[in-house]
C-alpha cells in the first residue's frame, strides 16, 4: 500500500519552500522546520519532514550522481558551480511525490 506525506497535500509554494529549507539546513533540524511550519499555519510532525527529506535528500545524490555520470536525465539542468551548483539546480526538477515508494 501506497502511503502519502502530509507534506504532499501542501500548496506547491509551500513544498517547494520546505524542499529548499531542509537543502540549505543540510536535512537536520526537522523539529525546528515544523516549528516553523506550525507557526506559519501549516502543522506538519517533524517525523513527516523527515520522512519527506530523506526521499529528497536520495532524489537529489541521484540525480547529481546521473548528472556527473553523464546520464542527463534532468533536462536543462546545467553544472555552472560544481557539485553544490549541479544539487541546487536539480532541486528544481526533482519530483518528491513519487507515487511508486511506499513506507512501511
Amino acid at each position: 500500500m501506497v502511503t502519502r506525506n502530509q507534506i504532499e497535500g501542501f500548496p506547491p509554494d509551500v513544498r517547494r519552500m520546505i524542499q529548499r529549507k531542509l537543502y540549505d539546513c543540510g536535512f537536520q533540524d526537522y523539529a525546528g522546520l515544523a516549528k516553523q511550519l506550525t507557526a506559519d499555519g501549516h502543522a506538519v510532525s517533524k517525523s513527516a519532514l523527515h520522512r519527506y527529506g530523506r526521499v529528497l535528500e536520495a532524489q537529489i545524490k541521484q540525480a547529481e550522481l546521473d548528472k556527473l555520470m553523464g546520464h542527463d536525465g534532468m533536462s536543462g539542468a546545467e553544472n555552472t558551480e560544481g557539485a553544490g551548483g549541479v544539487q541546487l539546480d536539480l532541486l528544481d526538477g526533482l519530483d518528491c511525490n513519487d507515487s511508486r515508494r511506499e513506507e512501511a
